[in-house]
């Protein structure tokens, strides 16, 4: 466990103050030992992934930031998968790929863990996680270990009944039997389309905003002027309206009242109310 760890380097935008404490935990028991010990002690705890879908705040965080990178065990089935919830759900559509299994290509390029995939039901190029999970293993808000089958969940667009009610240990998987060559070639495919559109070269947090339904976000965006404007080292990225990056020294503050502007803009000009698909953990 680290003290006062900078919490700008568990983020893919690079902002952060300090962490008053940080752990990671290498099994389930750890985590729930952790759990436990701080909500007997009154201590305030939270858990992460890699960072690719959060801000954190300029002040830092109290309490335990607990972070699941460690939990990446993996054993594989007959076209299934019991994956840790830390482990790289990149890597893991590489690995099921090169299998010549089907169904996770889409999430070749997405940045996250498989447990925060799960629990903002991540997707890309019309797939999302859930159209291959099967069972999970949480930590629940009682501090307890279960397994909760797909059908005992409910998952949306962005959205899981699972956010803010579970931490997530382990994942099931299933999968397709496909033709090996074709899904890397549709991976490979993937990732040009990402590399062309998204602006890699900077610190970002994906697509701040979601989509709304029948619409774009970014296409809105850019079409209120915004590509391209700055608040302190936030910008809105020139390549993609719909991704915020750190420009150089972005502060949370920042990223916030960008967000605000735009939301505020966007539902004066289009009468769209953006929901940003990031989420801040406030102190």
């Amino acid at each position: 466990m680290e003290k006062n760890y900078p919490l700008r380097t568990l983020s893919t935008w690079r902002i952060g103050g300090p962490a008053e404490y940080v752990y990671w935990p290498e099994s389930w028991e750890e985590v729930a030992k952790a759990w436990h010990a701080a909500k007997e002690c009154g201590v305030p705890i939270r858990i992460i992934g890699r960072g690719s879908n959060l801000l954190f705040p300029d002040q830092g965080l109290p309490g335990i930031t607990v972070v699941s990178t460690a939990l990446k065990n993996i054993v594989w089935g007959n076209y299934s998968v019991r994956v840790g919830a830390g482990f790289s759900l990149a890597l893991l559509a590489q690995e099921v790929g090169e299998r010549g299994w089907s169904g996770l290509e889409f999430a070749r390029g997405i940045p996250g863990t498989v447990g925060g995939a799960i629990i903002m039901n991540a997707g890309a190029h019309g797939g999302e996680i859930s159209d291959r999970l099967e069972k999970v293993k949480v930590l629940t808000e009682e501090g307890s270990i279960q397994e909760l089958y797909k059908s005992e969940l409910q998952f949306g667009y962005r959205e899981s009944s699972l956010r803010e009610k579970a931490w997530i240990l382990e994942a099931e998987l299933s999968f397709l039997a496909g033709e090996r060559e074709k899904i890397i070639e549709k991976m490979r495919e993937y990732l040009t389309k990402r590399s062309s559109s998204q602006p890699l070269d900077l610190p970002n947090a994906g697509s701040v905003f979601r989509n709304p339904p029948g619409n774009s976000a970014g296409r809105l965006i850019e079409s209120a002027g915004w590509k391209g404007k700055s608040i302190g080292g936030a910008q809105v990225s020139p390549k993609h309206a719909n991704f915020i990056v750190n420009a150089g020294g972005a502060k949370a503050s920042d990223i916030l009242q960008l967000i605000s502007l735009i939301q505020t803009d966007i539902k004066e000009k289009f009468g769209v109310e953006l929901k940003p698909e990031v989420q801040y953990l406030s102190a």
